[in-house]
């Protein structure tokens, strides 16, 4: 383990996130605590890029990303650049057993369509094609809480934290509510388990597999390759990893 920058007061926490609405989300697994302050730092130095009067430069999913300077330790056991920030994804406390599922739809609006081309023909298809209609499902945790174990500056994540009062997909449907952010620091925690583990002893990230190797006896959801730090999604960032076990 290391820091990500020269600060004593990186330390073991737990942050708790009370919902007010379940949380919708594509992996089998929660939402990564890192992914969120990634995201609010972004949206800040757009902010304040727009309150001053200058650019700020937009994201290039074909370029490497820019790792931010987020206020959580650093895991290293993987070597090289497969490192990763020292926290779990979520954890849902106080779960409502499932499956839970909504369904949204969408169907295109021919008048606006009209409005914005030259020509149209007769009749676009709801069955094929770029305009087709789309029935989806949208798999919901419901639960009291989400909470995240990590390692880092409790007040930095806090004060970030503050900004993010909705969470996972189709916040503007209602999904994914905050009512209050907790986070409390715990000076007595382990500071490998609180990087890599659910409360329940199972892996609780995407981590390489030499985070684990004094570790054997530790349930994960088998190997692949994915992102090890945001955004995940960015092949830039990918890695053989073992999955959090579900």
């Amino acid at each position: 383990m290391s820091t990500a920058r020269p600060n004593t007061a990186m330390q073991p926490m737990l942050v708790r996130a009370r919902l007010g609405s379940g949380v919708g989300h594509a992996p089998p697994w929660g939402i990564s605590l890192d992914g969120l302050l990634a995201s609010q730092i972004r949206e800040n130095e757009k902010a304040a890029a727009r309150e001053s009067g200058t650019d700020y430069l937009p994201y290039d999913s074909e370029a490497s990303p820019r790792d931010l300077d987020l206020p959580l330790a650093r895991c290293t056991r993987g070597g090289g650049d497969d490192w990763h920030w020292a926290a779990a994804f979520a954890w849902p406390e106080g779960e409502v057993p499932g499956p839970h599922v909504q369904y949204w739809s969408a169907r295109p609006d021919q008048h606006a369509l009209a409005q914005i081309s030259e020509t149209l023909p007769s009749h676009l298809s709801p069955r094929q094609g770029r305009y087709r209609a789309a029935v989806m499902p949208l798999p919901l945790t419901v639960a009291r809480a989400l909470t995240w174990r990590a390692v880092g500056n409790r007040d930095e994540v806090a004060a970030l934290l503050v900004g993010i009062t909705t969470i996972g997909k189709k916040r503007a449907a209602g999904n994914g509510m905050i009512l209050d952010w907790t986070v409390t620091a715990n000076p007595d925690g382990d500071t490998w388990e609180y990087s890599h583990l659910h409360p329940d002893g199972r892996l609780g990230r995407t981590a390489p597999a030499p985070c684990l190797e004094h570790r054997p006896e530790v349930a994960t959801g088998g190997a692949a390759v994915m992102g090890v730090r945001p955004p995940y999604m960015h092949r830039a960032g990918a890695a053989e990893v073992l999955l959090p076990a579900t």
